[in-house]
């Protein structure tokens, strides 16, 4: 049983004092490397559950991890308040831990490989066309396009087609780089509608007040999103839409077939979320799902069953 360190079989001495110095460290500091250490040190006394276990091995969550160290600084900066507070208890609370170092790596490897590679977006323009017309559009042509978010909109393809519905469309993005781009892309105002930027977190939409938007939409992008941060996102959809409004959300179901799988090492850069997730998700911030559809080979991406798209409506 986690908290009680017994029957740690030979050496169970120096295990035992291993974990014990780690713990005071840790409590002092509440930092990612001293978490790491201590995950490390749970690791390998096999202390850790299974669902802890398969997260600490996909995304390499240990004091030697390339990702989890190059990005030390910037998780600690997302969620070192939170990082300390757990430390209060930190082996009852390894798991809360270990979910949100998991949540943050993955958010900010991959704002970091969209910041870096303008070369995605210039690929990814061709196909909007064919997207827009054969998948998308069919879908969302009859919801109220008055106030529109576009949820990670990097440079601004999925604006583009949305642009020509809307009078007010707020832009989102992690990376200022790509809020940058589209503001040359569109401006301020370009034919009658106005454009909002917004840079977020990762996970939040606090820019946007509650209530405002009556279509949230993201397409190809949150089918990387960890699915902690989609959990998060979900929730901070449901306060914005305004009574009566839908979202419009394109997302990895990987999960299903990998769950507790590192996004970076999938088929299609997919996280681990899944449809199932998602209606969980949803019913937990009172949001119906009111069509899901699973889409792989038909739709371009190479694998059955890789992708989801749902439509949650907030009930008015």
């Amino acid at each position: 049983m986690r908290g009680k360190l017994v029957k740690l079989g030979k050496s169970s001495w120096l295990q035992r004092y291993s974990t014990k110095s780690h713990i005071e460290r840790l409590q002092k500091s509440g930092n990612v490397n001293d978490w790491l250490l201590l995950i490390d040190s749970l690791h390998k006394q096999n202390l850790l559950s299974g669902h802890e276990m398969a997260l600490v091995l996909a995304h390499e969550i240990n004091p030697e991890g390339y990702v989890v160290n190059c990005f030390a600084a910037e998780i600690q900066g997302r969620c070192g308040a939170s990082l300390q507070a757990l430390a209060d208890n930190p082996v009852s609370n390894v798991g809360s831990a270990i979910n949100e170092i998991v949540k943050w790596k993955s958010t900010i490897q991959c704002a970091d490989s969209h910041h870096r590679s303008k070369g995605y977006f210039v690929d990814a323009e061709p196909a909007m066309e064919h997207q827009w017309n054969k998948i998308i559009y069919p879908l969302i042509k009859d919801l109220d396009f008055t106030v529109v978010v576009d949820l990670a909109c990097g440079h601004g393809r999925n604006s583009e087609k949305l642009r020509l519905f809307t009078k007010e469309l707020h832009l989102v993005d992690i990376n200022q780089s790509c809020l940058d781009a589209c503001m040359e892309r569109f401006g301020e105002s370009s034919e009658g509608t106005d454009f909002l930027y917004h840079l977020t977190n990762g996970n939040d939409l606090h820019s946007i007040s509650s209530n405002a938007a009556t279509l949230v939409y993201s397409w190809d992008s949150m089918v990387h999103f960890d699915k902690l941060i989609v959990a998060d996102y979900v929730k901070e959809i449901a306060r914005i839409l305004a009574p009566g409004g839908t979202a419009f959300i394109h997302h990895s179901n990987y999960g299903a077939l990998r769950p507790d799988s590192d996004w970076a090492k999938n088929h299609g850069t997919r996280s681990d979320m899944s449809a199932d997730l998602m209606n969980k998700y949803a019913g937990e911030n009172g949001l119906k799902v009111v069509k899901q559809e699973i889409h792989g080979k038909e739709q371009g991406w190479g694998v059955e069953n890789l992708d989801c798209v749902s439509l949650l409506y907030k009930p008015g």
